[in-house]
């Protein structure tokens, strides 16, 4: 009985203070359903919720993406390829993992060459910032996420284990997250191997680098999309 006193007063406890997590977005106050999203907090948006692209032209940039990738072997990447269906310029990433790039910027683009140029030198920066997370010791997976391989902390609750816990932060201190800078240089010197690579002219990066020039509204799209500003309102 005063086992479970204990355990109910603790519960009361992290859910007045909002006590989170075991490093799998876990808490007590999620267990005894209540909301501990920050009110202020900005999530990136589901990407159902912008306008959709031209089906022809979304299929033109992960054909000749999925291209550049397989004919490369060296990148060590296999990002997915988002086209987005707004008419300003738009191109950025999402770690390795994702490259966009809006209608917009894709009509501009002449040709199968001009449009694999653009892919390149964003797959370019991609790369490159691998590399150099590499060198730093970054890329280094993560030791598994503590809350293994012990009992749960509270009836119901995800299994936890501080023993894992600590070793979960000095690994993460060791190797923070976060992608490293690519050098521009060895961005653009590898785009235009990519180029290479996939049957184009390296040349095709220098015909496009006046494409490559974010608007101001394209730069704040690679943020709303990136959770580091409030989504837009589309009907405005």
């Amino acid at each position: 009985m005063n086992r479970l006193a204990a355990v109910a007063g603790a519960a009361l406890l992290c859910t007045s203070t909002g006590c989170l997590h075991d490093g799998q977005n876990w808490s007590v106050r999620k267990a005894l359903g209540l909301d501990d999203t920050p009110p202020n907090a900005i999530k990136t948006p589901d990407l159902k919720a912008y306008p959709k692209p031209n089906a022809l032209l979304a299929e033109r940039v992960e054909t000749l993406g999925r291209k550049v990738i397989t004919q490369n072997t060296f990148t060590g990447i296999e990002p997915l390829f988002h086209t987005i269906g707004v008419k300003e310029s738009v191109l950025f990433h999402r770690g390795t993992e994702e490259l966009f790039i809006s209608e917009g910027l894709v009509e501009k683009c002449k040709s199968d060459a001009e449009l694999a140029a653009v892919l390149c030198a964003e797959l370019g920066q991609m790369v490159t910032e691998k590399r150099a997370a590499k060198a730093l010791g970054r890329d280094i997976d993560p030791i598994s996420d503590a809350g293994t391989g012990a009992g749960p902390l509270f009836p119901g609750g995800t299994a936890f284990d501080a023993g894992r816990q600590a070793e979960l932060a000095y690994h993460e201190q060791r190797h923070p997250r976060g992608g490293a800078r690519a050098n521009p240089a060895d961005a653009v010197a590898t785009a235009r191997e990519l180029l290479t690579g996939a049957g184009y002219s390296p040349l095709e990066y220098d015909r496009v680098e006046p494409l490559l020039k974010k608007s101001d509204r394209g730069e704040l799209l690679r943020k709303q999309l990136g959770g580091t500003a409030p989504p837009p309102d589309w009907k405005k």
